[in-house]
């Protein structure tokens, strides 16, 4: 317990949500040509880039501490390097130190299109989407109708819940026009969100083999799109593969805590309590995300573990006092709450905050839960039809609608939402998933 307390000053956790692109890199557009693409090239070896890291931020911060005046490249280039490192350890530090390297670039030239661009990823990943998404207006002002701006724009978008501007702005950068790793993988999560789960994994498979066949692309990025992979064959209930895809990313990228939260998380659902607490146990070493503590938690004490279960609960308490300072952990806080039944008013209170920063269908889910976990079961009811306005093929999602559906009577649509839940994945959830079978057989 001492030893990961003190891993805080170091390692301050921010948990990125599900399907966000705040830990993939600003600016993949790498794009192919028709034969290369038709042939989906083969993986090339992985380069650990990751090494030396802190060796390439120390170089870019002795060029920047010269002061070169009107020097816009090189803060730029150093946001960049610890926007990285974020990626790769979570330290939230440096999200704040790329913030103010970006708005140096920016000072130095308030045109520089890379500067504005690495600010606007910097805001992306302190979840300041509105900052974000005006940030990016700046960019489009300056070059409008660049592909590589407006295709941040749409994933942007789809954070704040703009899903018609997004798609426009995809159709437009899609039509015609050679593979592009950044538009495919946009747009996987597009149709991912609006209910075409299938064509989003096809999607963003063909743009993981593209990435992952560019050896000098950092192993992190790399190992991102097997983790993507792995939570969308979770969604589709294949189960195997979603496993295999976030080993495939440790062996990419070993110091992955998000491929270990992911792993821990589908091994929880499978009630495979021995590997989940070794996978949750060894991602929150690496950085102590509130969600792996709670998976952590949860396989304590299946296995009969209650005093380590209160343990590494009190310890996330800690981290939402002391960790979450930025708040960017606060939408699975919420969850981690409601599903938990603990600190109800506080993760309703955290889901009603979180429409300031974003609305798109999961913010309306969080809120629909808590709001019913809370009792505030009206409200939970608004929430759960905007979350719904897709019919997205997310069977927590689905579960949630058909428990608030129970809870109004309309037995119908439970019936509905709860077979649907358990046929997108048998397994979605340790608890729900046994919970909907129960409720199905008395309907």
């Amino acid at each position: 317990m001492r030893l990961r307390l003190g891993t805080l000053g170091i390692a301050v956790p921010a948990v990125i949500a599900l399907g966000a692109i705040a830990a993939w890199p600003f600016f993949v557009t790498r794009s192919v040509d028709e034969a290369q693409a038709s042939a989906l090239p083969t993986m090339a070896p992985v380069v650990a880039d990751y090494n030396r890291r802190d060796w390439e931020i120390h170089q870019w911060e002795r060029a920047v501490a010269l002061h070169h005046h009107g020097d816009m490249l090189t803060p730029a280039r150093l946001a960049g390097e610890y926007l990285q490192r974020y990626r790769e350890h979570g330290d939230i530090d440096d999200v704040l130190r790329a913030e103010q390297a970006a708005k140096a670039s920016v000072k130095a030239e308030k045109h520089y299109i890379p500067g504005i661009m690495t600010l606007a990823a910097a805001y992306l990943t302190l979840h300041q989407f509105y900052a974000a998404l005006d940030t990016i207006d700046v960019a489009d002002r300056i070059d409008s109708g660049d592909p590589a701006i407006e295709v941040q724009k749409a994933g942007l978008d789809l954070e704040v819940g703009r899903y018609a501007q997004a798609e426009r702005l995809l159709d437009k950068n899609s039509a015609g026009k050679i593979e592009d790793i950044a538009v495919e993988t946009v747009r996987s999560r597009y149709l991912e969100e609006t209910g075409h789960l299938r064509d989003a994994r096809a999607l963003l498979h063909r743009a993981s083999v593209l990435q992952n066949s560019a050896f000098d692309a950092p192993a992190q990025t790399r190992a991102w799109f097997f983790l993507r992979e792995g939570e969308m064959a979770f969604e589709a209930g294949d189960n195997d593969a979603a496993l295999a895809d976030e080993r495939e990313a440790l062996v990419v990228f070993p110091l992955y805590a998000d491929a270990g939260r992911d792993l821990a998380r589908f091994e929880c659902a499978l009630h495979d309590w021995k590997d989940c607490l070794a996978d949750a146990t060894r991602s929150a070493n690496l950085v102590p995300y509130p969600e792996t503590l709670g998976y952590e938690a949860d396989s304590q004490r299946a296995l009969g573990d209650g005093a380590g279960a209160a343990q590494t609960e009190d310890l996330i308490r800690t981290v939402e006092r002391i960790g979450n300072t930025q708040h960017i952990s606060d939408r699975l806080l919420a969850v981690y709450y409601s599903e938990h039944g603990v600190q109800l008013d506080d993760a309703y209170r955290i889901a009603k905050a979180e429409l300031r920063a974003r609305d798109d269908i999961y913010t309306e889910d969080t809120l629909a839960w808590a709001a019913a976990m809370d009792g505030h079961w009206s409200e939970a009811r608004t929430a759960i039809r905007k979350a719904l306005v897709f019919d997205t093929e997310d069977a927590r999602l689905q579960y949630h609608a058909a428990v608030i559906a129970l809870h109004f009577g309309d037995r119908a649509q439970a019936k509905v939402r709860f077979e649907r839940a358990l046929a997108l994945n048998s397994h979605f959830h340790p608890v729900y998933a046994d919970k909907a079978r129960s409720e199905l057989a008395r309907l």
